[in-house]
């Protein structure tokens, strides 16, 4: 796997922007060199190992509990295992939805924060990268420049979709120029928030790189797709909500330069085969399992009897309980779950049986469900001790794991495009689309009593959402379809474990709180700024 360029240390060492504790904090912070910001962000030669850089923050913001699995449980997706429940006082409340989901938790002041120093910095690289679009050039320079800016724009804009999704109102960082960098960080209203992220996406998806990505930079179909979601996703009251303009972009990345790869499986492939070449790849995150470019996501996903099985971090079964399916997200229809019988994907995505250097393992170590089925699709058999020899992954040791990340697939395009479709009246045409990505699941044959056919709009809309959730399980877009859809509430009560044992979850938890860490840091804060409930 090719390696990203680190970010440019000048950035780091002159701008202190990797470690803020606020959005506003970096920029209170004394110059470490002589350089200023104006040398830096408009500099061409400096500016592109920035922008590269933003891909390996943007990488290392999903890494680990903070990044990922935090985003995933409590959801009727994944929950956490008992004894995480019972063993950490700062965890529960993300499947309990009670108080100790409050605004002084470490978890969600990390969340908050792994994003505001991507967006600084974009915030940064675009206004210099203006400047410079401004005074004009040879069209190569010209070409180089407005590249550079649509992969900053990206940045910010994937960042900020992610914090208007969990936060609502948020600052919005908009530097005037490189000598006026003194702004408020104020929360901002929706429409406004939004507004940004259009039009980021937007130029975004005019000046980025044709074609299928082929290394760590996006493409112009990764635009549009985040185009397209965004009218899907937007609060209504944000005015951005609109199912035709999302269809139209949907369909404008269904010209024929993405397709499904043939077999589900492949597509989470350990040993890297389909790395950056998948046609159904829109946008895709280099990670690597080593020290430098590790995901680390499996460990909280995997067995803690195998973890303790005497084979330390090496077992790749291993983990820590942290994050698991619910009972609805593991079972058959026919109990009450959602898998029907014959869908292939079903056993690519979750591991219902323990088997291990020729043992099988039926007895718990610790808490009754560490045997029970878990999320198999992130698991990297590169790091297993009994594996042949991966020269990336140095010790073996189990936090070194790293599969590429397909954060936005084709499958994916096709389910919003067919769920925009129903929405706008066109519920036949949408069917035909969803069939399509059901024949995958059954291997190329899909049985005539698998296919979806005279569906109401109604039975549709209940339908899709049990479909993206086969399909995309565990891919971090579950919370933010239940947000978008209102059933936010109604199916996490109904299906995850610990929500409907507290009975405490309401709709303000759809929204994360404020970290009090930022509003005891941003002057322009105060504790009215607080998000409803909290």
């Amino acid at each position: 796997m090719k390696s990203m360029k680190t970010i440019h240390t000048l950035l780091v060492s002159s701008l202190c922007l990797l470690g803020t504790t606020s959005c506003q904090d970096f920029l209170d912070k004394e110059p470490q060199s002589a350089l200023t910001a104006n040398q830096i962000y408009s500099d061409l030669n400096r500016l592109e190992p920035t922008v590269d850089g933003l891909y390996v923050s943007f990488r290392n913001s999903k890494v680990a509990r903070e990044g990922f699995t935090f985003y995933m449980i409590g959801t009727d997706e994944a929950q956490q295992g008992i004894k995480e429940m019972i063993t950490y006082s700062s965890q529960p409340g993300f499947d309990y939805y009670n108080g100790q989901l409050n605004s002084s938790l470490d978890k969600i002041s990390a969340m908050w924060k792994s994003k505001w120093p991507i967006i600084n910095t974009s915030s940064l690289a675009i206004c210099g990268l203006t400047g410079l679009e401004e005074k004009g050039g040879d069209e190569a320079t010209m070409q180089k420049i407005r590249e550079l800016k649509a992969n900053a724009c990206f940045m910010r804009a994937m960042s900020m979709f992610e914090l208007a999704m969990h936060w609502g109102e948020v600052p919005i960082v908009d530097f005037p120029s490189l000598e006026q960098t003194d702004i408020e960080y104020t929360r901002r209203p929706l429409p406004e928030v939004w507004g940004q992220i259009f039009d980021d996406f937007t130029y975004a998806s005019q000046n980025l790189a044709s074609g299928r990505q082929t290394g760590p930079r996006a493409t112009k179909g990764s635009a549009l797709a985040m185009l397209g979601k965004l009218h899907m996703y937007a609060q209504v009251e944000s005015g951005y909500r609109d199912f035709e303009k999302a269809i139209g972009y949907f369909e404008e990345i269904n010209d024929g330069r993405y397709s499904l790869e043939p077999d589900y499986g492949t597509l989470f492939d350990e040993w890297g085969t389909l790395e950056f070449n998948s046609p159904e790849s829109v946008y895709e995150i280099d990670y690597e399992p080593n020290d430098n470019g590790r995901s680390g996501w499996q460990w909280d996903m995997g067995s803690k009897t195998l973890g303790q099985a005497g084979y330390s971090e090496e077992c790749y079964l291993g983990g820590w309980d942290v994050i698991m399916p619910t009972v609805y997200m593991y079972s058959m229809q026919e109990d009450g779950g959602v898998w029907e019988e014959g869908d292939l994907r079903r056993n690519v995505n979750l591991r219902y049986e323990w088997e291990y250097d020729g043992k099988k393992y039926t007895v718990p170590t610790d808490a009754i469900d560490e045997l029970d089925p878990h999320i198999k699709k992130w698991e990297d058999r590169r790091v297993d001790r009994f594996a042949p020899d991966f020269p990336n992954v140095p010790n073996r040791s189990y936090y070194r794991v790293g599969k590429n990340y397909p954060m936005i697939r084709f499958a994916d395009v096709l389910l919003c495009l067919a769920e925009c479709l129903n929405e706008t009246g066109k519920t036949e045409e949408a069917m035909k689309i969803v069939n399509d990505v059901r024949t995958r699941a059954w291997g190329g044959n899909l049985p005539a009593d698998k296919k979806w056919t005279g569906f109401s709009k109604e039975q549709f809309r209940t339908e899709i959402l049990n479909e993206r959730l086969r399909e995309l399980c565990f891919e971090g877009w579950r919370r933010m379809d239940l947000i978008r859809t209102g059933q936010f509430v109604k199916l996490i009560k109904e299906r995850n474990r610990w929500a409907k044992e507290s009975g405490t979850i309401e709709d303000y938890h759809m929204r994360y709180p404020i970290p009090d860490s930022e509003i005891n840091n941003n002057s322009a804060l105060t504790p009215d700024d607080q998000n409803p409930g909290y």
